[in-house]
């Protein structure tokens, strides 16, 4: 049975006021419901990403809680950044199975505004993507990961901090021009070189800013749709995938398992790489994005820095493929464990030509890839605008 995105919702990323991450779900999830013209009653299934500044043990049976409502089905996932791919998937085996009609997908987090930035990156330590007994006895943070494997990739082809600082710049760029995005002033290659070394080769405008935020979508079959149909999404394919979870495990620092995913994606959507008019791409740090796009197909290996200098990526018209117009994780923002999830919002907002001083012309199918971990684990999906 096929599926379709028919409500959105999204707020401010940055510091937030609310008081806490239960409210901040509850706001995404009332935006959502009301762009999708429903009501907290419709929903029979609730899907999360459990936040790492909340301590609920079953995260989705809190929020239900608090919401107010009984669903069939509260479920909490795990993929870190490839969550929202995964409980989207799961949105379709549920409506496919008679489960559920009505489900309510939620990530967020607020790890400026709910906790303090020591129990945070006390948080993060502990349950993050570093081996405890092999990596963290001698002191890597997650930003020494990702520097790890931007000095391999420079290594082995040639990439520099020029091809690096073009991916930033281009995301800030594209972020200037979304209301929502975290940080909205472009700079230029001598603010990027003169920004504050955090691991070599690594600077502060390469790292994506921890931000509070997140957002929600309502996925219901396309026949329900019905009169949604105008601003409703279709699901067309999804893929996952994985190399390993510590990068001391992974067989090769300069390439990735992302591709995998979306080869298995296109082949269960019937697509090509040709037919992506849009592509949104994880990029907690600049050698994420260089490197997945590589990954991915979009680009051969080593080829990726030299085409984002080029502005063969820009959301621009004179842009081959347009990849994150809404400024991506690293300007756009990165609300912790729901930081895949303003791919997917911008991916909807895309395909239904809402998406205002940023709009792709005639978008028909876009791409959204997630990444768990360093390069660990991959969702991507691909949705099409309704006919």
């Amino acid at each position: 049975m096929p599926v379709a995105i028919v409500g959105v919702g999204e707020l401010p990323q940055g510091q937030s006021s609310l008081p806490n991450t239960m409210v901040l779900h509850e706001q995404l999830a009332r935006l959502a419901l009301a762009d999708a013209g429903l009501a907290l009653k419709d929903v029979d299934a609730l899907l999360t990403l459990s936040p790492r500044s909340d301590a609920y043990l079953i995260h989705a049976t809190g929020l239900a809680e608090h919401l107010g409502i009984r669903p069939a089905v509260a479920l909490t996932l795990e993929a870190g950044g490839a969550a929202p791919a995964a409980m989207v998937d799961t949105a379709r085996g549920l409506i496919e199975a008679g489960t559920a009609t009505t489900v309510l997908i939620l990530a967020a987090d607020m790890p400026l505004g709910g906790v303090s930035r020591n129990t945070y990156v006390s948080n993060l330590a502990e349950a993050g993507p570093i081996h405890p007994d092999l990596e963290r006895p001698y002191g890597p943070s997650v930003p020494s990961m990702f520097a790890t494997v931007a000095r391999a990739h420079m290594d082995r082809y040639g990439t520099n901090a020029e091809h690096l600082a073009a991916i930033a710049m281009q995301n800030r760029l594209a972020a200037s021009r979304h209301p929502n995005a975290h940080y909205r002033e472009p700079f230029n290659f001598e603010a990027y070189a003169k920004s504050k070394l955090i691991a070599d080769p690594l600077r502060l405008l390469d790292c994506a800013p921890v931000s509070d935020g997140g957002g929600a979508i309502i996925v219901t079959s396309v026949e329900r749709a019905g009169e949604s149909r105008k601003s409703a999404v279709n699901v067309l394919g999804s893929g996952f995938s994985m190399g390993h979870l510590h990068l001391s495990a992974a067989p090769s620092l300069t390439a990735f398992a992302a591709g995998d995913a979306l080869d298995r994606a296109l082949k269960q959507a019937k697509l090509q790489r040709s037919d992506i008019d849009v592509a949104l791409v994880y990029d907690c740090f600049t050698i994420a994005m260089l490197i997945n796009v590589e990954d991915l197909g979009l680009a051969a290996k080593g080829e990726a820095g030299p085409a984002f200098v080029a502005g063969r990526f820009a959301p621009s018209a004179s842009g081959e493929l347009p990849i994150n117009p809404h400024g991506g994780l690293l300007s756009h923002g990165h609300p912790a464990r729901a930081g895949g999830m303003g791919n997917l919002v911008e991916a909807v907002m895309q395909l239904r030509d809402a998406a205002g001083d940023r709009q792709i012309a005639n978008p028909n199918v876009a791409m959204v890839h997630g990444m768990g971990g360093v390069f660990a684990t991959h969702g991507v999906l691909l949705l099409g605008r309704s006919s």
